[in-house]
């Protein structure tokens, strides 16, 4: 064993005409729902049922996709890599327009949407808005249920200690929600002339004041619409809000009767200073911030759907009798986005279940269209075809790839982990075996890392290398995580890094069960990337279990070694005959040459056990102990064209068979 210290610091197609002039195509995917009367999602419509028009252009539908989020056996037809296949939900807390009684009430329909509402695919994020301090992501879009459900129980002071925040491992999290902001309303009036001037001036002040809060949030939900541009698939934003004042926006309603008769009466006397303007037709210039949004939110492929935390409004108060009691700002937001507004009711979590009943059903509708200059945007019309009593919702349009255009889309790093993304800039090999144990079984990573590719995306000979190591069970909660960051100084560790690169050693600590281990490596100063998906099965205690097949590491090869500081005094559990050793994350294999590698069977005399390997390989030595045996073969001659060894163990005379496979390289 060597070791090694370092210093540690859309898609483009061409086609030709007839005329031999060439033509650059983009393929476009649009995702669309269509609801019915009754407010559920319709089912059961054909390529036939939709017209797709690009900047009015009619395309022709080349590809047409129908995913059904409420039928396990359509789920399992579609990719889990499809951006279609899963549904992005934002739950933004609205602490500037929404009292602290409706926010509790948003908070218990929350943790009942997370907890019965949301399918194993579903992506969701939990934020708040707030006039005075802006827009903070509380945690990114993950299926971590752990992490949100705390996020939602603290919505103003929650932190996540995971720096990706896709994990609920080990959150740090403040004190509970303790207020929020307040709206004003206005003060009676005397029966003076004087106070009534005053009043009118106060009220005017104060309108101002409302008015700006409500535009400086509008411009926030563009800016969340304009970030959420880079996320694949369909994006539902949905506000707990009890709403502002829509006066502030749209003016005078129609039932304020005794305001217009005072207006009209100061107009007859030729006191128009006593008429505000703004008050009684409304204010341009939230009008057109609310249309600047709805463009945002268009172009982004997100709708806005907000819920009235407020719950049943009444029109009538012992101390003011009659008044406007109004949601009709949550309309104003999301109406001109396509989305829904859930009002008139006390039971929150149902309109949590009719928002996801809406959305059960996705068509996803291809075309080829014709790309102009990078970072144009089009604009794309959907229409029903022989479809009555229904609404169709889809994304606004699209922008041509191409150029350094900020709206490009740029994955981001916990994209990349929750949704599989491969990432190739940074070559990754990844090893992961679980060793069973009385409660959580220890799970150690090894991963190798490309050290030429390192070298290739440093910037001033600095390579600060993020490591991050994610275990998700199968319901999609993140068991245990892993963080290290590495900074290689290239001129010092530059040669051993050319001739191979890093080989990173972590542990995780899991119960038995079906894992999806994701190992992300990323380089800071490039954004650079390389990604390694591990499934793996960590058996029961006591169980009969085979581990995978670990071949000895290449001697000739130096590595630079980093262990996870999270380790701690976690034991080294790679030990043969006394020896420690150290297993090769990919089997690479030179011709003509033999190759070592072991495997350990747990709980099983070996006396009973009967093998299969394929290709074949010679037993070298058995070493049994109290509740493992090590077994080490030799893979002498590998036939050409073998990608794989596979193990196969069972108990004479039983049909119940242990097996694992790897891939093998023979150069």
């Amino acid at each position: 064993m060597r070791w090694f210290l370092a210093a540690v610091l859309a898609f483009p197609l061409f086609a030709q005409s007839t005329f031999e002039e060439k033509v650059t195509v983009t393929f476009v995917e649009v995702p669309v729902t269509v609801i019915g009367r009754d407010g559920a999602a319709v089912r059961g419509l054909t390529k036939a049922n939709f017209e797709i028009y690009d900047d009015a252009e009619k395309r022709a539908i080349e590809t047409f996709d129908s995913i059904d989020f409420a039928s396990r056996e359509t789920l399992t037809t579609i990719s889990p890599l499809n951006p279609a296949s899963r549904r992005n939900f934002l739950l933004l807390f609205d602490l500037s327009f929404s009292n602290p009684s409706s926010i509790g009430r948003a908070q218990e329909a929350a943790r009942n949407f997370i907890a019965r509402s949301i399918g194993v695919r579903d992506l969701v994020a939990v934020g708040v808005v707030e006039v005075n301090r802006g827009f903070r992501l509380l945690t990114a879009f993950t299926t971590d249920r752990a992490l949100l459900t705390a996020a939602i129980s603290n919505p103003r002071t929650f932190r996540s200690g995971d720096p990706l925040q896709i994990s609920g491992t080990n959150p740090v999290q403040q004190n509970e929600l303790v207020d929020a902001g307040a709206t004003s309303g206005e003060k009676g009036a005397t029966g003076l002339e004087n106070l009534m001037d005053m009043q009118r001036n106060v009220t005017k002040m104060d309108d101002a004041y409302q008015r700006e809060r409500v535009k400086t949030q509008v411009e926030l939900l563009g800016q969340i619409a304009r970030s959420l541009q880079k996320l694949a698939g369909r994006k539902h934003l949905v506000l707990l809000s009890e709403g502002f004042d829509p006066r502030l926006v749209q003016g005078r309603a129609a039932g304020e009767m005794r305001d217009q008769w005072e207006e009209n009466f100061a107009v007859e006397r030729g006191e128009t200073w006593k008429v505000d303007s703004e008050r009684r037709f409304g204010d341009a210039a939230s009008q057109t911030s609310i249309r600047l949004m709805a463009d945002e939110f268009r172009r982004a492929d997100v709708v806005l759907h907000a819920v009235d935390i407020r719950g049943l409004r009444v029109q009538n108060t012992v101390q003011q009798g009659a008044t406007l009691n109004t949601n009709e700002g949550l309309f104003l937001l999301a109406k001109p986005t396509g989305g829904t507004v859930f009002r008139n009711s006390n039971d929150i979590t149902a309109d949590f279940d009719r928002l996801t009943k809406q959305h059960e059903v996705v068509y996803v509708l291809g075309f080829h269209a014709p790309i102009g200059k990078a970072g144009q945007f089009h604009e794309l019309k959907v229409k029903l075809v022989n479809v009555s009593g229904a609404r169709v919702q889809y994304r606004g349009g699209y922008y041509d790839a191409g150029g350094e255009s900020g709206i490009e889309r740029t994955l981001t790093t916990a994209e990349v982990i929750v949704n599989d993304i491969p990432q190739t800039d940074i070559d990754v090999a990844a090893l992961v075996t679980p060793f069973p144990r009385e409660g959580k079984a220890q799970v150690p990573v090894v991963l190798e890392i490309s050290g030429p590719d390192l070298v290739k995306y440093a910037k001033n000979n600095i390579a600060t290398t993020d490591i991050f190591v994610y275990a998700f069970d199968a319901e999609g909660i993140a068991r245990d995580t892993v963080y290290q960051r590495v900074v290689l100084d290239v001129t010092k560790a530059g040669e051993v890094l050319r001739g191979s690169g890093i080989r990173f050693y972590a542990t995780l600590e899991l119960p038995p069960g079906k894992y999806a281990v994701k190992n992300l490596v990323r380089i800071a100063e490039s954004d650079r990337k390389g990604y390694q998906r591990v499934d793996v099965d960590v058996p029961q205690a006591g169980d009969v279990a085979l581990g995978r097949p670990l071949f000895f590491e290449d001697s000739s090869q130096q590595w630079v070694m980093v262990r996870a500081a999270s380790d701690g005094n976690v034991p080294y559990p790679f030990v043969l005959g006394g020896e420690t050793f150290i297993p090769a994350a990919r089997a690479t294999l030179r011709k003509g040459e033999p190759r070592l590698f072991t495997v350990f069977v747990y709980n099983a005399d070996p006396d009973e056990l009967t093998w299969e390997i394929a290709p074949a390989a010679k037993l070298v030595s058995e070493t049994a102990g109290e509740a493992v045996t090590k077994y080490v073969f030799a893979l002498e001659r590998v036939p050409p064209n073998v990608t794989e060894l596979g193990v196969t163990i069972r108990k004479k005379g039983s049909k119940d068979a242990r097996t694992v496979s790897v891939p093998i390289t023979v150069r």
